[in-house]
């Protein structure tokens, strides 16, 4: 329970990062700000300043309230208490990686708005992702572990309630 919560309370720290950061910057944008990043070579979209700008950090709190509510409803579900709470040590824990990438994007079109980058930093960006498939095996390896132990802790338990 304890992991879980603390990984819950970082994700709103980056959440509200987030929106301090788009908060502050916009009013010091120039009057043409970019909304896509040339992530595999394409061209900058430059559009006239307009609210379109917060579309990534209404995206990142989409997304923060889904995987949210995803961790409670799906935990609920799960009979096992050690599972439950690995199960939400491991969404929140993506969570915060999903919102370091928004924070990443927002960062970078600022900073290209202002002309002092060109984009994304590629390997940042990528490796963020690859964490997250990273976290798939991890969580898997977790479980089984978990599950061995309480295993060998069952029938320890069952034999000093017999005597």
């Amino acid at each position: 329970m304890k992991a879980a919560v603390i990984l819950a309370f970082f994700n709103c720290i980056l959440l509200c990062v987030g929106w301090v950061m788009v908060l502050y910057a916009y009013p010091r944008l120039p009057q043409k700000i970019p909304l896509w990043l040339d992530l595999l070579g394409q061209q900058h979209i430059f559009v006239t300043k307009s609210p379109l700008f917060f579309l990534y950090i209404l995206a990142q709190t989409l997304f923060f309230i889904f995987f949210y509510f995803l961790a409670r409803k799906i935990s609920s579900r799960i009979a096992v208490s050690w599972r439950e709470e690995l199960f939400k040590e491991y969404v929140y824990l993506t969570l915060i990686f999903f919102n370091l990438i928004f924070i990443h994007v927002q960062r970078s079109l600022i900073l290209v708005a202002r002309q002092v980058e060109r984009g994304v930093d590629k390997f940042y960006f990528y490796s963020l992702f690859g964490i997250i498939l990273i976290l798939i095996p991890y969580f898997r390896m977790r479980v089984r572990l978990s599950r061995r132990w309480k295993e060998e802790e069952t029938p320890a338990q069952d034999s000093h309630t017999k005597h």
